[in-house]
């Protein structure tokens, strides 16, 4: 692992192990807040000021309410020559329920007139829910060129919903697994705009990731998986 990579992946497991504190009771995150809509979103625009721009937003909480929505979102932007956006958004969340939820998770990015230039996004839903919650996920992922031959796009979003008989939060080593899970998904993605023959097989490696991460979620919390979706587009 290089010394980037491995700051990166540090970053990601602290945010997530920072996130799993504020979610146990007494924490600032509010284990048991009462919040209807979470949004928690990612964006990434890069300008001819900041040729550069990335957003990596993690968030882990557990929600006690009779209906509720939760959306994660990554979003990039990039419209500007040689510019490089990327944002990623994780999202765990518990559910004890009894409920009526709804999880929707996007991923887009965009580029428009402008050459050698990319946008990534990826967006990561990880939902634990009780027996007594109806859950209804929608997962979804777009990527448009306009106007710009040389520019390139890659989104991923990933979304899982796991039903156990008693809703607990992820154990800290499980955690730190997700966390390099997700640090290796997005080097994925900028490895994606940059080589055509990993853009190809793209999709193939996607299916194979949604299920690592299922598998993990799964066998971490002793449940079974109620939804596992992958969409992908460059």
């Amino acid at each position: 692992m290089t010394p980037r990579a491995a700051a990166v992946h540090a970053v990601v497991a602290v945010l997530l192990l920072a996130g799993a504190a504020d979610a146990r009771p007494g924490g600032s995150g509010g284990s048991g807040a009462e919040r209807r809509d979470l949004d928690v979103v990612a964006s990434a625009q890069p300008s001819d000021q900041r040729r550069e721009d990335r957003e990596l937003v993690v968030r882990e909480v557990t929600v006690r309410n009779a209906a509720l929505k939760a959306d994660a979102v990554a979003t990039t932007t990039t419209a500007c020559h040689t510019c490089r956006g990327e944002s990623a958004v994780l999202q765990v969340l518990y559910v004890p329920g009894p409920a009526s939820a709804r999880f929707d998770n996007v991923a887009s990015a965009w580029t428009q007139d402008c050459w050698d230039c990319t946008a990534t996004a990826l967006a990561v839903q990880v939902v634990v829910i009780g027996p007594g919650t109806r859950a209804r996920p929608t997962n979804r992922a777009l990527a448009v060129g306009d106007a710009c031959a040389t520019c390139r796009t890659a989104t991923a979003a990933f979304q899982v919903v796991v039903q156990v008989d008693a809703v607990g939060r992820l154990p800290d080593p499980a955690l730190a697994e997700v966390a390099a899970w997700f640090e290796a998904e997005a080097a994925l993605l900028r490895t994606a705009v940059q080589a055509p023959a990993a853009r190809r097989r793209a999709e193939r490696v996607a299916v194979r990731s949604l299920d690592d991460l299922r598998r993990l979620a799964v066998r971490s919390l002793g449940g079974r998986a109620r939804s596992a979706r992958v969409a992908v587009t460059r």
